[in-house]
């Protein structure tokens, strides 16, 4: 009886409960396991970095602080100094 579930478990038949692979998201799983070993660096990866990794982050920042300074005007507190 115990060798029967084990062989229903390891390959018995269907039920429409049953997870089927996906081939795409194997895939897309695969690429992620292995990205260190398939990553080559360019000057378009740089420009990605730069963009996402430093400007956008910049950015932000500045409109957060400017949008303190506009309200501490209004409300006629001093500005208080970001760095």
């Amino acid at each position: 009886a115990r060798q029967q579930s084990h062989a229903k478990m390891a390959g018995g038949p269907r039920t429409p409960t049953d997870v089927l692979p996906n081939k795409f998201i194997e895939a897309n799983g695969h690429a992620r396991e292995v990205l260190e070993k398939t990553f080559r660096f360019t000057p378009r990866n740089l420009g990605i970095f730069a963009v996402f990794g430093i400007a956008v982050p910049v950015l932000i920042y500045k409109g957060c602080v400017h949008e303190f300074q506009v309200t501490d005007r209004k409300y006629g507190r001093p500005e208080k100094k970001f760095m």
